[in-house]
């Protein structure tokens, strides 16, 4: 330490690294997983990062579990007292849903995940199967496994060949994001897509995987995340009646409500017109000095911005495009089946 240091004492606090598991460890640890039937995999854990694997278990529909499925458990433990308990569920077709929770005992941690069966994380919407994964909190910060809040981290469903992804926010207040990745490169899909559902959603932008939109939720804990399930759900159901159908039908059902969300994307750029157009139009118009309308216009400028760059998302201006038909599939044809129908057409 130099003599800087030792006047205004260590910038930061230096929290030496964990020490690996040891054989004694492990054993105290493993215990309440052993009384429950759970067998640690020790050539899959990591002693070194602190983490123990536990061998799969299989849950199939007739069980308790109600679904076919493959359960992994992770325990972490950075430090001595701190555990993040998780549990995937992975079905056949690939699609996983998730359980973690964090505390210092390991019974109610287990207790707090064996109250959610694993069918309770998949869920049918228009024949679609969706995952469902969660954080469980303690209820009011009570260590008791019963009361335990589930908090929507991610849901993901498999759509006519595209990959449907609901992220929750990460920061209270702000929009959940769903992504919509293509199997193959190169689709191109109306920024209406999800718009049309109603106002809390937005148009898609491209991303480097696919498509990003988002929805706007809001509330508290633990009605936020059933809003959000609530919406994720409106959103697959959505999805599954469009992309099993021809884009031409899209066009012809949601014509209106395309007309709709083109005007709903015009208006921050209408709202901003008319600013500037009154503005113009007041050269026009004597205001005396000492009024009070002049007052409020002299500062209705600083209050604008104010207003703007309060808002957690600004709004875009932008010149939404007019609602076209689409293209006649909405991912490419397959080569075969294009080379077959050349050789038809020629």
């Amino acid at each position: 330490m130099n003599y800087a240091q030792l006047l205004t004492g260590p910038t930061e606090i230096e929290t030496p690294a964990a020490a690996p598991f040891t054989h004694h460890e492990i054993l105290s640890l493993v215990q309440p997983f052993t009384r429950r039937g759970y067998q640690v995999d020790l050539a899959a854990s990591d002693r070194l990062a602190r983490r123990l694997l536990f061998k799969p278990l299989i849950h199939n529909e007739a069980g308790c579990g109600g679904i076919d499925a493959t359960e992994l458990l992770q325990l972490d433990n950075p430090r001595p007292g701190l555990n993040q308990l998780t549990r995937t569920l992975t079905l056949d077709d690939g699609l996983t849903a998730t359980l973690e929770t964090q505390g210092g005992d390991l019974d109610i941690l287990l207790q707090r995940i064996e109250h959610v069966l694993p069918q309770q994380q998949f869920r049918s919407v228009e024949s679609t199967l969706v995952a469902l994964s969660y954080r469980l909190t303690p209820d009011n910060g009570r260590q008791v496994a019963g009361t335990a809040n589930r908090v929507l981290l991610r849901g993901e469903a498999e759509i006519a060949g595209f990959r449907v992804i609901l992220r929750g926010a990460p920061v209270r207040g702000y929009p959940a994001e769903i992504d919509i990745i293509p199997s193959t490169p190169g689709v191109a899909l109306p920024e209406d897509l999800l718009a049309v559902i109603g106002w809390a959603w937005s148009p898609l932008r491209k991303s480097k995987a696919g498509f990003t939109g988002k929805i706007r939720v809001r509330g508290q804990e633990p009605e936020l995340s059933r809003r959000v399930e609530a919406a994720l759900e409106k959103t697959v159901a959505h999805l599954a009646r469009t992309l099993t159908r021809p884009p031409a039908a899209y066009y012809e059902t949601l014509r209106g409500a395309r007309w709709t969300v083109t005007f709903r994307r015009g208006i921050p750029a209408l709202f901003f017109g008319g600013l500037i157009a009154g503005a113009a139009s007041l050269t026009l118009i004597d205001v005396p000095q000492d009024s009070i309308f002049n007052l409020l216009l002299m500062g209705a400028p600083p209050l604008l911005m104010f207003g703007a760059f309060g808002m957690r998302e600004t709004p875009s201006l932008e010149i939404p495009p007019l609602p076209r038909r689409w293209k006649a599939t909405w991912l490419p044809e397959p080569e075969p089946a294009r080379q077959s129908m050349d050789a038809q057409t020629t």
